[in-house]
């Protein structure tokens, strides 16, 4: 019995990891180019553990950080660039680095709208000139489940920004691991989120290129560091 006892507890221990690494990892993966669109390299990767396949895209934006940085920390232009969204906002503002953010997605009918929450960690890197928004998946008091609407896990997800050495034009990579959940077949659910890198990385290529596009207040104060 206690041989037995053991073995269960070192199994528990695993799954618990496995768990933990899926909510709280950066998607480490050997990644596999599967196309070009629109200016955008899209790599796919399958995770141990679960069913939905993580994607990547990796591109060049002529513009500097600081616009691209402000695109994606700026929530009330975020409906510009990510596909089908409803609705977003912040749950709580932790820090100048950390928040927790919801948001909610459309869907035809008659598939639920999902929607999520996760925690947005902000990361500088001044030798690097680089910023590393780091995003999983979170529970939160102020953001409860709605009825009608499926509650998704968001994994992981990170958007990787760095100054190129001509000093004008940003690298960007975007990766994401999500599972909308309900009854949505996973074949479906990999096919619909391949292009969510091009799309995500030429949205934000949209706003950041923008004849004189104003970087918000937050993001001009802190990229003087980099």
């Amino acid at each position: 019995m206690k041989h037995v006892t053991r073995l269960q507890i070192i199994a528990t221990t695993i799954i618990i990891s496995l768990i933990s690494c899926l909510a709280h990892c950066e998607i480490t993966a050997r990644w596999e180019k599967i196309k070009e669109k629109n200016n955008v390299l899209v790599f796919k990767a399958d995770i141990p553990g679960t069913d939905v396949v993580a994607f990547r895209g990796v591109s060049d934006i002529n513009a500097p950080i600081e616009n691209v940085v402000s695109v994606i920390h700026d929530v009330s232009r975020i409906k510009e660039w990510m596909s089908d969204l409803k609705s977003s906002h912040i749950v709580e503002q932790k820090s100048k680095f950390e928040k927790i953010e919801y948001n909610r997605t459309t869907a035809p009918w008659p598939i639920s709208d999902r929607d999520f929450v996760y925690s947005v960690n902000v990361k500088v890197d001044k030798a690097n000139k680089s910023v590393d928004i780091l995003i999983e998946n979170a529970v939160h008091t102020g953001a409860p489940e709605v009825k009608s609407v499926v509650r998704g896990l968001l994994h992981s997800s990170r958007y990787f920004i760095k100054t190129n050495p001509d000093g004008k034009s940003t690298h960007i990579e975007v990766e994401i691991l999500a599972d909308p959940k309900g009854s949505i077949p996973k074949w479906v659910v990999n096919l619909f989120q391949s292009g969510w890198p091009s799309n995500t990385i030429n949205g934000i290529r949209k706003i950041a290129t923008e004849p004189n596009y104003k970087v918000h207040s937050d993001v001009a104060e802190f990229i003087k560091t980099l």
